[in-house]
């Protein structure tokens, strides 16, 4: 396994962490969502789906695996400045270290998958569309 591929997979395994963990302090709350846990459950599952297709394309070298990465990346990377706005507007959820890590995370790693991404770029020139 290539280390982008690699890079990738710990980026979706802190995502799902994070979702695990925005359960618990009811996110969908903070975002004014109706519906509770069952629709934000729902939400993960599509957002899960999606995101588990985009990286499907990114370790088989598909053309379109170049885009989905940055995808990933960009998706992921959006975790930390919206919890950073959260706090800001002064919710207190996701105080714990384990939360904090886990956001941070999001953040530099989707930063090193698209460093990554733009490296492997070549890898992605003759792929299937």
């Amino acid at each position: 396994m290539r280390v982008l591929d690699r890079v990738a997979a710990l980026n979706l395994s802190l995502v799902m962490a994070h979702q695990a963990d925005a359960a618990y302090w009811k996110e969908w709350e903070m975002f004014g969502l109706p519906g509770g846990i069952q629709l934000f459950t729902l939400f993960n599952l599509t957002a899960f789906l999606l995101l588990l297709w985009l990286y499907s394309a990114v370790v088989s070298r598909q053309r379109t695996g170049f885009r989905d990465s940055f995808l990933i990346a960009g998706l992921s990377g959006i975790v930390l400045p919206i919890h950073a706005a959260f706090t800001y507007a002064g919710f207190t959820e996701f105080h714990l270290p384990v939360s904090i890590a886990v956001i941070i995370g999001t953040f530099v790693v989707s930063i090193w998958q698209a460093i990554l991404t733009w490296r492997a770029r070549m890898e992605f020139e003759g792929g299937a569309p």
